[in-house]
């Protein structure tokens, strides 16, 4: 990213930031509504209050036009919580002039809020590359709330508690009243938005990479990113319209028949979705501040092949996985022993660079891949005590749910380290077989 501006612009700065706090909000209202949790109205009323106001500072410390980034990112925030706050202000005599009223009042009042935060600080400079770096991690870090989403959709059982796509119950998906947003409803629906969400994001970020980076692999792979998150959405659109049948009674779904394909998709859209975090995973290091300024460290041939070979063989692991958990139930063995031998290829791979020290950032990814790796296994086991080995209809309590939801995400996180870990073995000068050939403090 060598031709990156050393001073950002209003939107270079706004952008960034108005995304990682409409990330920060929606995450914050979800986990407030869950089932087993419903925090009072009020704490998360505060919350929001505080997170565009903290936006605004941060946006005012990072441009010189402290007012002009704070209100930017304000609106910004505003306008994509549109989507998951639009049923709330729909009035009831549902004129198109009464709801942009309403809209247009509510982005006013993010504005002001974020204005407020800018009033706290003094303005400040940043360079592109920090807005780059911000970008994709806010990527990274909403596709990986995605993926918990989802996994609770799948712990609970409700893929099917919204039986149409794009559509809600035959409503606009941004538009279902919050009233029917209980129960599995509430699961399904909110992993749709907050799917919508994670679109919205991706595309900014493969803009922002090439409109600012100027980088051809980040934008590379900022394009291949929005080509995932169109597949992801239509994966898991037709996995809902690929069921066989479905009975609906006083709008709830009391019945659902998958067809083959409708089960066939469930793999092909949890397995995809880990993949598609990898790709933010590695967009988020190739933007990192550790992997433009140090010095490229020593390596060998043998870390890039062993890396390369354990991010291959981990997806295949997490194929093992999404058939136990979508298909039968006799997968499981097959993927518990795969997993304690993925266990001991976590090993292998760390200790070869465990010697080596001239990448902390290396050891670091491959300390915690064992980390990782070690606690995945240990909930592999808890998910078999709890759930057994019979295909449940839902969870039978919020330790199964948990459990299950946990073990499903860290398999993301675990590819996320390896894929990162690969390209750590990568950045490098010329590669040599002997470590020893080049200088002892490990710069070339």
């Amino acid at each position: 990213m060598k031709r990156i501006e050393q001073q950002c612009s209003t939107w270079q700065v706004a952008i960034p930031i108005g995304f990682a706090s409409t990330v920060t909000m929606w995450s914050a209202g979800y986990c407030s509504r869950l089932p087993f949790v419903m925090a009072p109205p009020w704490l998360l009323f505060f919350a929001l209050i505080a997170i565009l106001i903290w936006s605004g500072r941060v946006a005012a410390g990072r441009c010189r036009q402290r007012w002009s980034a704070a209100l930017l990112s304000g609106a910004i925030t505003g306008v994509v919580d549109l989507l998951v706050v639009g049923s709330w202000l729909q009035p009831e005599d549902g004129t198109a002039a009464s709801m942009a009223l309403m809209a247009s009042g509510f982005v006013l009042v993010c504005m002001g809020l974020s204005a407020c935060g800018a009033a706290t600080t003094a303005a400040g400079t940043s360079d592109g590359r920090r807005g780059v770096e911000s970008m994709t991690r806010t990527a990274f870090w909403a596709t990986l709330m995605l993926i918990g989403i989802g996994g609770l959709v799948t712990s609970e059982e409700a893929g099917m508690a919204v039986p149409d796509w794009p559509g809600s119950f035959g409503n606009n998906m941004f538009l279902l009243p919050l009233s029917r947003m209980t129960g599995g409803i509430y699961y399904e629906h909110a992993h749709r938005l907050f799917g919508s969400l994670v679109g919205l994001v991706t595309l900014a970020t493969a803009f922002y990479c090439w409109r600012v980076a100027r980088d051809r692999t980040l934008s590379g792979l900022g394009l291949l990113a929005s080509v995932q998150v169109v597949v992801q959405g239509v994966l898991g659109g037709y996995r809902v319209t690929g069921a066989e049948s479905v009975t609906v009674v006083s709008g709830q779904v009391a019945e659902s028949v998958e067809s083959t394909l409708s089960l066939v998709l469930r793999v092909v859209h949890g397995v995809h979705g880990q993949v598609f975090l990898a790709v933010l995973a590695v967009m988020a290091t190739l933007a990192s501040t550790a992997w433009n300024d140090l010095p490229r460290p020593i390596h060998q041939r043998s870390w890039q092949r062993w890396s390369g070979w354990l991010v291959v063989l981990l997806t295949g692991q997490l194929l093992l996985g999404a058939l136990s958990r979508h298909i039968s139930r006799s997968w499981v063995m097959t993927h518990l022993v795969t997993g304690l031998v993925m266990l001991a290829l976590v090993f292998f791979v760390s200790s070869l660079l465990g010697s080596d020290t001239s990448s902390k950032f290396r050891t670091r990814c491959a300390l915690g891949l064992v980390f990782a790796t070690i606690l995945q296994v240990s909930l592999g086991f808890m998910t078999l005590a709890l759930t057994g080995n019979e295909v449940r209809v839902a969870s039978s309590g919020i330790s199964e749910t948990l459990t299950a939801t946990a073990h499903q995400t860290l398999g993301g996180i675990i590819l996320s380290l390896a894929v990162v870990l690969h390209c750590w073995c990568r950045r490098s000068g010329p590669p040599t077989e002997a470590a020893g050939a080049l200088s002892g403090d490990g710069k070339q």
